[in-house]
């Protein structure tokens, strides 16, 4: 390890550049790359004494990847000086003073990896004063050369400026060289500019001040015009209005913020070049310090890769257990013989887990066949049974499949992995195959633990949590106009896809299941989450009957309405135009009628509904528009669309419930999507009249009353709103006279509606100009109604700081279940971030108890069917609804298990109310 001293020594000793053009050396970014290791979406892991090391464990498997990757012939990490004595704050104190602390588990890591990489043979290099930037620059002017190629590893912008014909960055994520060109190419301005940019665009993460309301890109222009910062504050007569103002009030810091963002080239740090040459890593001094952070695993590889005798790790080696793994590290084998089918079932009955994923035609489940089924039950190792293929392909009959898995499959002992679980038990169940056992879904487990993730693909998820490289499906079906389906390619190329998921599913559930354990949540996925998953299978496969010839008639009647629409909107404009189209909508409302622009986007004038809501007080014109629009969407989105999720063979809809749909736990539908048919309007509400009760059934709706109202009194223990639940009593009414402190037989409709709004607008953070909206009200009034709706309910008010409070404290929010959603920007510095966030805290607790509630009711309802073989049927769960198919002489029996069923789901302070309603069709259950 390199030591700081008071002056600086160097010894180059370049070696010559050989055949093979100049060798490399390259330099890490050590703290940015430890902080990359540390927030990396990976378990929480620690040391036998408790000492915690999963930035450790993921810092130096990505390590490993890089050298193998790059194999360096010189190696040396800087890292940086303590903040506190930054040479930069000598002349500029406040130079990062915003920077939180880092979180309390950081540092210990940090010093632990800087001790390993000095173990491993790998300098490091530091000096007090400095940070790891000005040493990298330092290092790239001193060495760089013809002979030696300084490869940076980082992505900092604030290296940009090191960039020369020798000297590059190395992007680690994308793991891509950047040289001057790419920097020019991405962000407009050369590497020898990058200073000059930098001090008119200032940084905020570091505290320098830059120009008020002057970004990167608008930097670049001005220097590319003007050639320097000094030289755009000499020419700022020339500027824009706010531009210059700007520009000249930062004229006393432009200097200031150069001499920050400009990096030291001349760090007295002792180097030498000898000591930097990288022959391997030294394992000897390495492996003590694993053993005690009890880091097994990069012990082993270590071991692996060591040669008897030798402590050093051959680099070449690093390879075979640093890069990330992909299908052709593991063992995959194709069962396409009648044989081999006969030795996976003997297998089989000795397992209890097991992961299983299919291949079909279709990604809806009840449309699709079964082309292939592929198992795994142990880690690295899965089994593909092909039983459709191309023409000529060697398959197995779907019968003798079902005599071999299907025991499996029903074997209740055995648990049932997989993800998207719930898609191939509808697949399998319609191919034959009884499923049976407990599931475990890691496309929901993940949602349990992350409900914040982009994607949930079992790609993504894989790559993340195994470091796995899965076979993309596009390189198996195709993309595009070539795309073709599962059974049309050659069982070969299937076989590896298939097992692959398998097999990174059964390891997945391993690993998810260390972190629910960790995080407390088994319970909530264990006891909620999946045993609800079959109920939603039975759910999708029963389906609900749809009155195909109703639809069609409405659809024929609303197209006439809706054509009727249009051309008064012709007549109004008094021209022939295209209503569907925004902008010669536009060009008609600003242009010709000249009515005003009242909200503007990038193509133009706004048209969208809000606008037109406006403009339809001073003419007739967007007011049709907007009639004509909401029957459009009505015809094309619901009433055409709905006629293609028919099922041919059962004449039902058969909807796709998501279990990882929504952040907040809540359920959600696609296939068709259910939940959006506009309930708001007669047109919207006509439409549910098509879904109908088969002959001698009836529809049964079941709904729970304000049950996020009733979450939320629960949970405040505000005794007002619990004792008017308890009573029964109108609890709009309620409010508004406590809030309007008059008699409740006073209360107008008026101060009703008020106290309703207010009352669902708490639950999700409603502001005062949010209020004034719903309510055309001023924004000093809906204040106003707001700071008197929290003083007579201080409870409330508590309840909502508290919800805020937690959030911050945590990160996350926690409901009734114990359901968690993570809360950034919880602390960002903008106030508008900051705010919408303390709204998803306080929405996300009382929605996601409720999404909670509704889901134990489910499962409970569904137990008593089955148990109590019940002639109901669950078909829909739409928001706070659920929907049954009922014989019609058995209603009352069945209404009264379900509203004690769904009203006692969860013990609450507080009665849960849930309305009920009976008819033939969907429509006249309200």
């Amino acid at each position: 390890m390199s030591k700081a001293k008071a002056s600086s020594k160097t010894s180059s000793n370049v070696p010559p550049a050989g055949d093979g053009g100049p060798k490399t050396l390259y330099l890490i970014d050590g703290h940015s790359q430890i902080f990359r290791a540390y927030y990396a979406p990976f378990r929480d892991l620690t040391s036998p004494t408790g000492e915690p090391t999963r930035a450790v464990h993921v810092f130096f498997t990505m390590l490993l990847k890089f050298i193998a990757d790059r194999q360096p012939d010189y190696l040396a990490m800087a890292i940086d000086g303590p903040a506190e004595k930054l040479h930069r704050r000598t002349f500029y104190p406040d130079y990062k003073i915003t920077r939180k602390p880092a979180p309390d588990d950081f540092l210990p890591q940090a010093d632990r990896i800087i001790q390993i990489v000095a173990a491993m043979g790998i300098p490091v290099l530091h000096t007090e004063g400095y940070e790891a930037d000005d040493i990298l620059a330092t290092a790239a002017e001193r060495f760089a050369s013809e002979a030696l190629t300084v490869i940076l590893v980082s992505r900092d912008k604030d290296l940009d400026q090191l960039v020369t014909n020798h000297v590059l960055l190395y992007d680690p994520m994308k793991k891509e060289i950047i040289d001057a060109a790419a920097i020019e190419q991405a962000k407009g301005y050369r590497p020898d500019q990058a200073v000059e940019v930098q001090t008119l665009a200032g940084d905020t993460s570091d505290n320098v001040p830059g120009v008020v309301g002057i970004g990167p890109k608008t930097a670049a222009s001005l220097i590319a015009t003007y050639g320097s910062a000094a030289e755009v504050l000499a020419h700022a007569d020339e500027l824009k209005p706010k531009q210059r103002e700007n520009v000249l009030a930062a004229a006393e810091t432009i200097a200031i913020s150069r001499e920050l963002v400009t990096l030291s080239r001349d760090v007295p740090v002792e180097m030498d070049l000898s000591d930097m040459a990288f022959a391997g890593i030294a394992g000897e001094g390495v492996r003590p310090i694993l053993a005690e952070l009890g880091l097994n695993r990069l012990i082993d590889q270590l071991d692996t890769l060591g040669v008897a005798g030798d402590a050093h790790v051959d680099v070449a080696s690093v390879a075979a257990i640093g890069g990330r793994t992909s299908a052709k590290d593991f063992d995959y084998v194709c069962v396409d013989t009648d044989k081999a089918l006969a030795a996976l079932g003997a297998k089989l009955k000795k397992v209890s887990r097991l992961a299983i994923d299919t291949e079909t035609t279709s990604t809806r489940p009840l449309w699709a066949d079964l082309v292939g089924v592929s198992l795994s039950f142990k880690s690295g190792q899965a089994f593909y049974v092909p039983i459709k293929g191309p023409l000529g392909a060697t398959t197995l009959p779907v019968e003798a499949v079902r005599k071999q898995l299907g025991p499996i499959l029903a074997d209740k002992t055995v648990e049932k992995i997989g993800h998207n679980l719930k898609f191939d038990r509808l697949v399998l169940q319609n191919a034959g195959f009884e499923i049976a056992g407990k599931s475990f879904d890691t496309m929901v487990a993940a949602h349990v633990l992350d409900s914040s993730r982009m994607t949930y693909k079992l790609d993504a998820i894989a790559a993340d949590l195994l470091d796995h490289q899965c076979i993309p499906i596009e390189e198996v079906i195709g993309r595009g106009r070539n795309q073709t389906t599962m059974d049309a390619v050659p069982i070969d190329i299937v076989a590896p896809y298939a097992a692959e998921d398998a097999d990174v599913t059964f390891r997945l559930a391993d690993v998810l299941t260390e972190q629910l354990d960790t995080e407390g949540l088994t319970g909530l996925f264990a006891d909620l989450e999946m045993p609800l998953l079959p109920v939603l299978a039975d759910m999708e496969r029963r389906g609900i009957l749809v009155d195909l010839q109703r639809l069609r008639r409405m659809e024929i009647e609303l197209s006439g309405s809706a054509d009727k629409l249009r051309k008064r909107i012709i007549k109004l404009a008094g021209r022939e135009f295209n209503p569907d189209s925004p902008k010669q909508l536009a060009h008609i409302l600003y242009e010709e009628m000249e009515l005003p622009v009242l909200k503007k986007t990038k193509t133009g004038p706004s048209t969208d509904a809000s606008v037109l809501g406006q403009l339809a007080v001073e003419h007739e014109l967007p007011a049709v528009v907007l009639d004509y629009r909401k029957l459009a969407k009505l015809v094309s989105t619901y009433l055409k669309a709905l006629v293609g999720y028919v099922h041919p063979k059962t004449g039902r809809v058969h909807t796709s419930f998501h279990q990882a749909g929504t952040a907040t736990g809540r359920l959600s539908s696609s296939d068709p999507n259910l939940q959006n048919i506009p309930i708001r309007t007669d047109e919207g509400r006509r439409i549910r009249s098509a879904f109908v009760a088969p002959k001698g059934q009836v529809l049964l709706s079941a709904d729970y009353s304000q049950v996020e109202l009733r979450v939320l009194a629960h949970l405040c223990e505000d005794e007002t709103l619990t004792q008017a639940f308890v009573d029964d009593q109108d609890i709009h009414r309620i409010v508004a006279a406590e809030v309007f402190d008059v008699d409740i037989d006073e209360v107008t409709d008026e101060q009703r509606s008020r106290a309703k709004a207010v009352n669902f607008g708490i639950i999700y953070g409603q502001t005062a100009f949010g209020l004034s909206v719903a309510l055309r009200i001023s924004r000093g009034e809906a204040a106003e109604f707001i700071h008197r709706y929290h003083s007579r309910f201080p409870r409330i008010h508590d309840f909502l700081d508290t919800c805020i409070a937690q959030a911050k404290q945590r990160g996350h929010i926690e409901t009734i279940f114990g359901r968690r959603r993570r809360i950034t920007d919880i602390d960002a510095s903008n106030p508008q971030r900051r705010a919408a966030a303390e709204r998803l805290a306080i929405n996300s607790v009382v929605q996601g108890s409720a999404a909670d509630l509704i889901k134990q009711a489910m499962i409970n309802i569904a137990d008593r069917i089955d148990r109590e073989q019940r002639p109901s049927r669950m078909l829909l769960q739409i928001h706070d609804e659920l929907l049954f198919e009922t014989p019609a002489d058995a209603v009352d029996d069945e209404r009264k298990m379900i509203i004690k069923e769904m009203s006692g789901a969860i013990d609450l302070r507080i009665p849960i109310k849930v309305d009920v309603g009976v008819g033939p069709n969907w429509m006249e259950t309200k």
